[in-house]
């Protein structure tokens, strides 16, 4: 195998899933086995959202254009590792390096759209009637889990 295992990250630190079961990664470049997938179980999947929801309270009252700078950091990551994330995507997927490239350059420009939130979020007030005002806000609604596909073409 020629990655570590991969482990879930849970509450700020990575941890073996509950599941003895594993998915092996293998490269389509070759038929190589790059690396093992847990299964992660419900069990694993609550203990995540148990300490996601933990922080909750405070991350939601951390003022927008604090919270973006975890955006600007993993874009400057991105940017930084482009060409090692490219040959892991060329790698796991059997992409060309050219397409790989660009896969990884959407995600920075998708990231560099996140990073743009705190000007787009604002609210507004609309003042309806005299004295009458609606406002619009944008209120952190809470954990999402969500199983995301991973078949960029």
């Amino acid at each position: 195998m020629k990655y570590t295992p991969v482990q879930n990250y849970i509450n700020g630190q990575f941890v073996d899933s509950s599941s003895a079961r594993s998915l092996d990664v293998i490269s389509p470049l070759d038929g190589n086995l790059l690396s093992k997938v847990p299964m992660s179980t419900a069990k694993d999947l609550d203990n995540a959202v148990k300490a996601a929801k933990a922080v909750f309270p405070a991350w939601s009252h951390t003022p927008i254009k604090e919270r973006v700078q975890v955006f600007f950091r993993y874009k400057y990551l991105l940017e930084k590792h482009l060409k090692e994330l490219s040959e892991l995507v060329s790698e796991e997927n059997g992409k060309t390096y050219s397409e790989a490239t660009a896969e990884v350059e959407k995600s920075i420009e998708l990231t560099e759209f996140a990073c743009s939130l705190p000007q787009l979020v604002t609210g507004e007030i609309l003042e309806v009637s005299r004295g009458v005002e609606c406002r619009t806000e944008h209120v952190p609604l809470g954990v999402v889990a969500s199983i995301v596909p991973f078949n960029f073409p």
